[in-house]
């Protein structure tokens, strides 16, 4: 299982089944619109750690985070890097979040992807952190843009109509956007 990630402000480590209620809790419209497909439950929250929990023991493409305010050490939200996603090209990797809403606005999402490109970085193999991201998604569409990640395009995808975004991995020595 991974280490955890830290940047003195806010701390990644793998999700676990102790956490299901706080995320349960800091899911809102937003967050069951662009990342669960739908409300969440209890079962399924617990259901998805379960599934992550597996994927850190046997390595596979999923690598799902909690994002930890470091001053409470609340879950604020989480961010997930899929490996394998079949419509990107080798080397790069699906990345994703939400933050809880009491959090947003003051730079935990760019905190985060700063955290996970470190830790994909560390992974070998890997050249891009992409986001896809729903037309209609204007807050995600926004830390994309204010944290150095460029436009790709436009792309139909079975989701609907998707924006890519990408960041080079062998850019993370340089500064990734602005904290607010």
């Amino acid at each position: 299982m991974a280490a955890e990630l830290t940047d003195g402000i806010i701390t990644l480590r793998p999700l676990r089944f102790e956490d299901a209620a706080d995320h349960l809790a800091g899911e809102d419209d937003e967050i069951a619109t662009w990342l669960s497909g739908g409300r969440s439950t209890l079962e399924t929250v617990q259901s998805y750690i379960r599934s992550c929990e597996e994927n850190w023991r046997g390595d596979g493409p999923r690598r799902a985070f909690g994002i930890f305010d470091n001053a409470t050490n609340r879950l604020v939200g989480s961010i997930e890097a899929n490996l394998a996603f079949p419509p990107l090209e080798p080397g790069q990797v699906n990345v994703s979040y939400g933050v809880f809403p009491a959090w947003r606005g003051i730079g935990i999402a760019l905190r985060a992807l700063r955290l996970m490109g470190a830790y994909l970085k560390s992974v070998g193999g890997l050249r891009q952190m992409v986001l896809r991201i729903s037309n209609e998604n204007a807050a995600s569409l926004r830390v994309a843009e204010k944290s150095g990640f460029q436009f790709l395009g436009n792309f139909q995808e079975p989701e609907g109509q998707m924006v890519r975004y990408a960041f080079d991995l062998s850019g993370l020595n340089k500064s990734m956007g602005r904290d607010n």
